[in-house]
């Protein structure tokens, strides 16, 4: 009789046991998914950034335009500055 009921006890002891282990199992695939969800979201994150910091080839473009719109600009006035510059030496009366 008394080993009947320490029977009884070990088994469910060890249905105990294996309710735990099958717990932390399935505590351990959910750690182990929202580690795999942790690590995608900072790749993405990454790569977001990394497409913000690169320049599209459009903004390039037009920085590069609006860069050589100031140069024609800058030039046209020292030019105009030079004629004005020459037109007055030559009109002096000595």
């Amino acid at each position: 009789m008394l080993e009947q009921q320490q029977d009884k006890q070990d088994q469910q002891q060890d249905q105990q046991e294996q309710q735990q282990e099958q717990q932390k199992d399935k505590q351990d695939q959910q750690d182990q998914q929202q580690d795999k969800q942790d690590q995608q979201e900072q790749q993405q994150d990454k790569e977001e950034q990394q497409e913000k910091e690169q320049m599209s080839k459009e903004d390039i473009e037009k920085l590069l335009n609006a860069i050589q719109n100031q140069e024609k600009e800058t030039k046209e006035k020292m030019q105009k500055n030079k004629k004005q510059k020459i037109t007055r030496k030559i009109t002096k009366d000595w």
